[in-house]
């Protein structure tokens, strides 16, 4: 048949034949449009076929093709199995539904049971749902169920390469009466729930990267290999089998759910919510022999555990050598780590020994105690501009820098990170009058970029805008003082990597102000040599903040401080250049103390201390070099060890023009 229009009332009734339609349009009106019986067999194509009652009947070895074809039964009031409007209808028959078809009951989209027969060759179905779709809008997609009890259906149900399902009342394959089914899914992603009655069985396999969003209640046996399948409310099954596959029980917001399983095979991954503050989570529960090696995905989160809470339990056996873990082998709740513990068949949630602290508290205490670290890498060498002033004659001018540092850090909590800098400043100033040497006051400004790795993915950062105030003065018996007052504004942002994969970020913005004075006299030797013993005193004050990040950890500093004390020496030469200019090239050693050691830091009410004190050594070289009459250079590179602070490498490069 090709391109035919078939009235209303009126159907195709096949019998031990064959026929192929195509293009054409089939209303059977109160008539089933289209009924393959008898071993018959049919082929749609690129057609619309719709009845009051069954859309397509297929009973008694019928076997029927439809593609690219719409099917539609329409409600005819009636209450029996197989009535209130069918798709398609499978007694003892055979469908293929392909090619983004379309199969719509205004009941189910597809009804199945066996035949009247004693033969149980007479109970076999099968459906294949290949690109296509199938939708039972009052009740499940699918039913399948036996129209008598000593004469079960049997039913194989293949899913495959998207094809979908879609059922009214939220199920997407319904089993009753003694009903047999093996229902396959592969590449394909379904949401739904599957039911059995108990008296049915039901074999399910999620195969090819397959994925089933919904419940399961009464099925004997799944396997789900290379495929996933998430929980919407508590499921039981008697048998499940995993082969990397993956089962999300889904819990969140107080709403966890629970598997109950008979016995366990295989390997796979559980996922798993909590609510740890509340002392409740997803659960798995294997009532029987549990075997296989096993991964907990347990949502992590920025919650502390709550107080006086006992180990949460996270799966529970009756027998077997099951082993479980934790992927990223531990688990992110709040401000510290905890591990999965066996005891007997069951596992638990323990906090680690020690409190150890997760990724995210790692963030809040490196980022509380980065300030200084950026202050002071954004502070002028107090040196180079000395060299610039005694190779000038005091002239108004203008200058830049350009600086990186790398820094390794220890804050509170036993946390160790790394922080790189890269930044500019620019500054003007001008010349004062004095009557025993030189002088200049002036502004500068600037930005620098501070990313910080904590470890693990988790990484933070620093975007820092600065101006300040400074002045020099110079006297000619070889004294100095220079003295710089900046204030900062700090915009610092955490990006944390969870133990689980999972990513938390938050930000908070806070300023600081400091001031650096540095006292020193040069003493010239022969030969151009000079020694310059110095001595230097900053102290900075942040601003305390408090934030959140997105995964409910609470964060408040109450400060980030500093008070640095150094004494120091630069020893070096100055050499005349051919262009009467001068060079002049030096190495520096100092010592410094951080006094600074009551910066506090709280996680989830938990307190820290956060600062850098102790003692460090710092060792530099440098060069300053007069190019012209109004053009000086400069470059600076820095080495400093400490207890709590190793920088192994600060470098600025820098200009000054005179007026």
């Amino acid at each position: 048949m090709e391109g035919a229009s078939m009235g209303q009332d009126q159907e195709i009734y096949l019998s031990n034949s064959t026929a192929t339609i195509r293009n054409s349009t089939l209303d059977g009106g109160t008539r089933t449009a289209l009924n393959v019986t008898d071993g018959s067999v049919a082929q749609v194509y690129n057609s619309r076929i719709s009845s009051i009652g069954r859309g397509v009947n297929v009973p008694m070895k019928g076997s029927v093709s439809l593609a690219n074809t719409q099917v539609y039964g329409a409600d005819n009031g009636g209450n029996g199995n197989m009535d209130g409007g069918v798709g398609i209808a499978l007694v003892n028959g055979t469908a293929e539904v392909v090619q983004k078809s379309q199969v719509v009951g205004d009941r189910y989209g597809v009804a199945i049971s066996s035949n009247r027969h004693e033969d149980p060759a007479s109970w076999r179905n099968s459906l294949v749902v290949d690109n296509a779709h199938i939708e039972g809008k009052g009740a499940s997609a699918i039913k399948v169920e036996s129209f008598f009890d000593n004469r079960p259906s049997q039913a194989n149900i293949t899913v495959s390469n998207g094809g979908t399902l879609t059922g009214g009342n939220g199920v997407i394959l319904e089993v009753a009466k003694n009903a047999n089914v093996d229902f396959a899914v592969s590449n394909s992603h379904l949401t739904g729930d599957i039911v059995v009655a108990d008296t049915a069985r039901t074999a399910v396999n999620l195969t090819n990267e397959a994925s089933l969003n919904g419940t399961m209640a009464g099925v004997q046996t799944l396997a789900i290999e290379n495929a996933s399948w998430t929980l919407t409310a508590n499921a039981n099954v008697q048998d499940l089998t995993l082969g990397n596959g993956r089962v999300d029980l889904g819990g969140a917001n107080g709403n966890f759910h629970q598997l109950d399983l008979d016995t366990l095979n295989g390997s796979g991954t559980f996922g798993l919510g909590t609510d740890m503050a509340a002392g409740i989570g997803d659960k798995v529960v294997v009532s029987g022999n549990a075997s296989g090696n096993h991964q907990l995905a347990i949502q992590n989160t920025g919650t502390d555990v709550g107080k006086g809470q006992s180990p949460l339990e996270v799966v529970k056996t009756g027998s077997g050598d099951a082993q479980f873990a934790v992927l990223g082998g531990q688990v992110d709740l709040g401000t510290f780590v905890y591990d999965l513990q066996r005891q007997g068949n069951d596992w638990l949630l323990v906090q680690r020994p020690g409190e150890v602290v997760t990724p995210g508290t790692r963030s809040v205490l490196g980022l509380f105690s980065a300030a200084p670290t950026v202050w002071y890498g954004e502070s002028s060498t107090l040196r180079s501009r000395m060299g610039e002033l005694r190779m000038g004659t005091g002239e108004s001018g203008v200058w830049s820098r350009t600086y990186g540092n790398r820094y390794n850090l220890s804050a509170g909590g036993g946390v160790g990170y790394q922080q790189r800098q890269q930044g500019l400043s620019v500054g003007a100033d001008g010349a004062l009058p004095v009557g025993d040497g030189k002088m200049l006051v002036g502004v500068m400004g600037g930005y620098s970029r501070s990313d910080l790795d904590l470890a693990g993915g988790t990484t933070g950062s620093v975007d820092s805008y600065y101006v300040g105030l400074y002045g020099t003065w110079l006297a000619d018996d070889g004294y100095y003082v220079d003295a710089l007052m900046k204030l900062n504004r700090f915009q610092n942002k955490s990006d944390v990597r969870m133990s689980d994969g999972q990513r938390s970020r938050g930000d908070y913005n806070n300023q600081g102000l400091g001031v650096s004075v540095e006292a020193g006299k040069r003493v010239d030797l022969d030969n151009g040599v000079f020694v310059t013993p110095f001595a230097q005193f900053s102290m900075l004050q942040v601003q305390g903040e408090q934030y959140e990040l997105d995964n409910g950890m609470q964060a408040r500093s109450n400060k980030a401080d500093s008070l640095l004390g150094k004494i120091g020496t630069h020893i070096g030469q100055t050499r005349k250049l051919a262009n009467l200019g001068y060079f002049d090239y030096y190495g520096k050693v100092a010592i410094a103390q951080e006094f600074a050691n009551n910066n506090e830091v709280k996680v989830n009410g938990n307190r820290f201390t956060s600062d850098l004190s102790g003692g460090r050594a710092e060792l530099g070289v440098g060069t300053a070099v007069q190019v012209s009459e109004r053009l000086k250079l400069h470059a600076d590179f820095d080495y400093v060890k400490g207890q709590n602070l190793e920088q192994p490498w600060g470098i600025s490069l820098g200009a000054r023009y005179n007026f």
